[in-house]
């Protein structure tokens, strides 16, 4: 999740562009850092050419390095957030909480589940939704849309939404990090925010050369 479905789903659901993340932000936080110290090292009249090679291979090095943790972690969070939007959707935490008998309720839940699963036509699911929602249904009504999200029957899926803003903007949400790691070009474009590209003093050096200039002793070479 989100499926086929998901990228068609955000565009029509998607007021502005979504917003930055997290990770995103502090990339380019990390990327200003990177220009600034750039041109102090071209800037100082006093240091030798050689050093501010050395200089600008010490701060790239540790500029990409801060940029590939930065983004693992917000694979990381990606990853977690991503289950709990699932989980918001799709699941009956809070209905479980409320119920008096949450056997009863948990056998109501699977009944529903199940009567969702034998649903085979997006046209017998519309009339199986639309009955839910007039028996006030809620249980059935969410089986049913988690069915039709999963064989990407898009007008069932729409109608649920439809008249539920917050699951609305919960499955946008979880469309945007689907995007961001599953779609070619949303990985390219969340991938872009954490490279950072060589100064031209490095220009043509392999990142091994540079990083021996960067650190040309290792602290474990002893």
């Amino acid at each position: 999740m989100p499926s086929k479905l998901a990228l068609a789903l955000a565009e029509a659901t998607r007021v502005q562009q979504p917003q930055p993340t997290a990770g995103h932000r502090k990339a380019a936080d990390i990327h200003a850092l990177y220009k600034q110290g750039l041109q102090e090292i071209r800037g100082n009249r006093n240091m030798h050419p050689d050093r501010k090679r050395v200089e600008a291979a010490q701060l790239y090095t540790t500029t990409r390095a801060a940029l590939a943790k930065l983004k693992s972690d917000q694979a990381d969070t990606d990853n977690t957030t991503f289950t709990k939007l699932e989980r918001k959707l799709w699941g009956y935490d809070d209905e479980r909480a409320l119920a008096r008998d949450r056997s009863t309720f948990d056998a109501t839940v699977r009944d529903a589940q199940d009567r969702a699963s034998k649903l085979t036509k997006p046209d017998k699911a519309a009339r199986a939704l639309a009955d839910a929602e007039q028996a006030g249904d809620h249980v059935l009504a969410r089986a049913i849309a988690k069915r039709a999200h999963d064989m990407d029957w898009g007008d069932v899926l729409h109608d649920y939404l439809a008249t539920r803003p917050s699951s609305t903007e919960t499955y946008q949400q979880a469309a945007d990090i689907w995007h961001r790691h599953n779609d070619t070009g949303g990985r390219m474009q969340h991938g872009m925010q954490y490279v950072v590209h060589k100064p031209d003093e490095l220009r043509g050096v392999s990142d091994q050369d540079i990083a021996q200039l960067a650190d040309p002793e290792p602290a474990d070479a002893a």
